[in-house]
């Protein structure tokens, strides 16, 4: 009882500020990852195939279909979360409410320390401090010597990143037995950011070789084409979806992701059926989508920066939104051992 009491006395203007600070951290992201695409869009335009403007709108059919059929599919998924709201009991809805609302203590009265507790969540909780150092220890002689093999970035990357899958996999189960469906959180935050990471790298490259998109296809450039990205994306949407279903009624910041994730998977639907339906038209200039440069709908945007853009529109408010569930994952950890 004790422990409730101190969470139901966080201060308002606390939280207040808390919030407002979030939406400046968000929307000063969001303009300054605008203003150095606009730029790298200028400074150094896409050398590859425009299609001729009246050609743009041969599929606009398609991209209208893709625009129902997301849309068709989001408001399922509102509707099936607005129904499972609806059939809760009172008592526990009041309860998830106020969890959703209530922040924990305002962070002056208690220093940095109180932001960071949260953390605690995350931390191993099977595989002890050694074997993470002998793992991190495997992981960089193996970058070592693949890089003196003289082998590819992804060969490289590969490298580094295999010794870790076992512990991941290990905690990952491990946190879904304490945490259920919190644990698919991380692992999609997790492996988004992965996939933003990628997308980095393109848009390096495409800095690097001036423009040159047959030689910007990012580390695992094996895995560049729109099958990988649409069954990639579209489990993305879908596991934010799940997510939704979820934590929505909670989470605002999940919402933000999902509708930008929902976007994302209207250009992916449509590259897909251009892909598949019409490959000259697609390698023509078709592959720059819906919103890309010479596109459908059209944006000062190159394919690569447009979907880097998608993807930090996905990722920042799904990292802000993992915070917040992991906050809230702490905060019930401290009420059930009190």
């Amino acid at each position: 009882m004790q422990a409730a009491r101190l969470v139901d006395r966080a201060a308002p203007s606390g939280l207040r500020v808390h919030v407002s600070g979030r939406i400046v951290l968000f929307i000063t992201l969001m303009v300054a990852a605008g203003i150095l695409l606009a730029a790298g869009a200028m400074l150094v335009p896409i050398r590859a195939p425009l299609l001729p403007a009246p050609e743009r709108f041969r599929y606009l059919w398609v991209a209208v279909a893709a625009s129902l059929a997301v849309i068709a599919v989001d408001a399922a998924w509102i509707t099936a979360m607005v129904i499972r709201w609806r059939r809760q009991p009172q008592a526990p809805r009041a309860a998830m409410s106020a969890a959703g609302t209530v922040h924990i203590e305002d962070a002056g009265s208690r220093g940095p320390r109180a932001w960071l507790a949260p953390l605690a969540v995350l931390r191993p909780e099977l595989v002890p401090a050694r074997l993470i150092a002998i793992t991190g220890a495997t992981a960089l002689g193996m970058v070592i010597g693949a890089t003196m093999l003289g082998l590819p970035a992804w060969a490289i990357v590969s490298a580094g990143l295999l010794p870790w899958v076992p512990l991941m996999f290990v905690e990952g189960i491990r946190k879904y037995q304490h945490y259920g469906m919190y644990a698919l959180f991380g692992a999609i935050a997790l492996l988004q950011a992965g996939h933003l990471g990628e997308h980095t790298v393109q848009v390096i490259q495409v800095f690097v070789f001036n423009g040159d998109l047959s030689r910007a296809h990012g580390v695992f450039g094996q895995l560049d084409f729109e099958t990988v990205h649409f069954l990639w994306d579209g489990l993305v949407w879908i596991g934010l979806g799940a997510l939704l279903l979820r934590f929505g009624t909670t989470n605002r910041w999940l919402w933000v992701a999902f509708i930008a994730a929902s976007f994302h998977e209207v250009e992916h639907l449509y590259l897909m059926f251009v892909y598949k339906a019409n490959i000259d038209f697609y390698v023509n200039g078709g592959f720059e989508g819906v919103m890309g440069f010479g596109g459908v709908v059209g944006s000062p945007f190159f394919r690569p920066y447009m979907h880097f853009a998608y993807n930090a529109c996905v990722i920042i408010p799904l990292l802000f939104a993992f915070w917040d569930q992991t906050v809230r994952v702490y905060r019930s950890t401290i009420l059930q051992r009190a």
